[in-house]
């Protein structure tokens, strides 16, 4: 009896033993893991003027070189992404779609320098620059068209909104794969090839990159960040929620993580995934709502949406948007998602905002319903139980 408590206790101990070394073994990974990598909300200064690659023989601008020049940030991803290398032949080409309105001709030249300089040249395709209906001191189309052979233009002779702008945009590109963009932005090194790897053999899986901060009131500063992941709560407005570490203990940076919501403006996606999952909602105006749409009918029609650490973009959040911008609109797109999407859950939404229990300016969802039948997506009650279950406590 002695001698099997003796073994008892021994193989107790080991057991202790080995729980400790193992992680001993995982904080001196993750302190290698770190060695590059700020913690969240590191301020890094940008770089001084970064020069763009050599143009190629095309009707540039004489000062198209200076004009695409932009500040680098500073190195902080983590280690194990600097590091990482991807097989270029095996990947696709991208178009990259940048709708703008109101927007500043030097933030959209150092989205576009950014582009060039931190694309391999053999993945981008083209840079498709959207101007959805500027008035003439705003539509800078005489310098966007003659900055890069790559750089495209399309006007568009009436607003058509963010949500249709974006479709106009995939309608008028061909690559196998749609990046959508925002026209203030500094995408940082090698930011495509992580999204492309997870899009790898995934063919209903939408990628986003880690959204970096570039301070609106300090221009040369570049904040890095954490990786967050999205959500929205029963208003249906959208939320950076928490941290992946948090919300999964056992996460490992720089692990992709799962996103139940995208944040909006900028993801990656297959073209033929785009086409057959119904693309954006036609009928919703404006922007809003399309980023909570398009991810509960990703998650729930058999898809998938991920964060991808080793893809960092810098974005400008700014205080104040440069265009008007209709709340009729936006309370429209709410009504629409609700009654396509949130099935029996809608009653939360009508609690937290009675105004939107109004239907009348509604519009046809048939197609929409359709759609969502001949994918046949899963109900609202799987996406809270199985994507995002904290919603369920909200």
């Amino acid at each position: 009896m002695a001698a099997t408590t003796q073994r008892f206790v021994l193989l107790i101990l080991a057991l202790v033993i080995f729980t400790a070394a193992l992680h001993f073994w995982r904080a001196t990974a993750m302190l290698q893991l770190h060695a590059a990598a700020p913690s969240r909300g590191t301020v890094l200064l940008l770089e001084p003027t970064q020069p763009v690659k050599k143009l190629e023989p095309f009707d540039v601008l004489p000062d198209a070189r200076q004009r695409l020049e932009f500040r680098m940030p500073q190195e902080g991803r983590p280690k194990v992404c600097i590091e990482r290398t991807y097989n270029l032949s095996n990947m696709p080409g991208v178009a990259v779609i940048i709708p703008y309105l109101h927007e500043s001709l030097e933030l959209m030249e150092h989205t576009v320098g950014s582009l060039i300089n931190n694309t391999d040249p053999s993945l981008l395709d083209e840079i498709l620059l959207i101007d959805d209906g500027n008035e003439a001191d705003h539509a800078f189309a005489s310098i966007l068209k003659r900055l890069h052979p790559k750089v495209k233009y399309h006007r568009n002779a009436e607003r058509q909104g963010l949500i249709k702008a974006k479709v106009t945009g995939a309608d008028l590109t061909k690559s196998p794969v749609i990046v959508f963009m925002e026209p203030h932005c500094i995408v940082n090194r090698v930011w495509l090839e992580p999204l492309l790897d997870r899009l790898h053999g995934a063919p209903k899986r939408i990628v986003v990159p880690v959204i970096d901060i570039l301070p609106e009131k300090t221009p040369d500063q570049y904040v890095y960040v954490e990786g967050m992941y999205g959500g929205f709560n029963w208003d249906l407005e959208f939320n950076w929620m928490g941290t992946a570490s948090g919300r999964n203990f056992s996460y490992y940076l720089p692990d992709p993580f799962p996103m139940p919501c995208l944040s909006g403006g900028i993801l990656a996606m297959w073209r033929d995934w785009w086409k057959e999952s119904g693309e954006y909602d036609d009928q919703m105006t404006e922007w809003g709502s399309e980023h909570i749409e398009m991810s509960l009918r990703t998650w729930r029609c058999g898809g998938t949406v991920e964060a991808v650490p080793c893809s960092r973009v810098g974005h400008m959040f700014r205080g104040q948007r440069p265009y008007s911008f209709h709340g009729e609109a936006a309370a429209r797109n709410k009504k629409r998602l609700i009654s396509v999407w949130l099935d029996s859950y809608k009653d939360k939404v009508y609690k937290a905002q009675p105004g939107l229990k109004d239907a009348s300016d509604l519009g046809d969802i048939s197609a929409r319903l359709a759609l969502r039948e001949r994918l046949q997506c899963n109900s609202m009650d799987w996406y809270v139980k199985n994507v995002y279950p904290e919603l369920a406590k909200k």
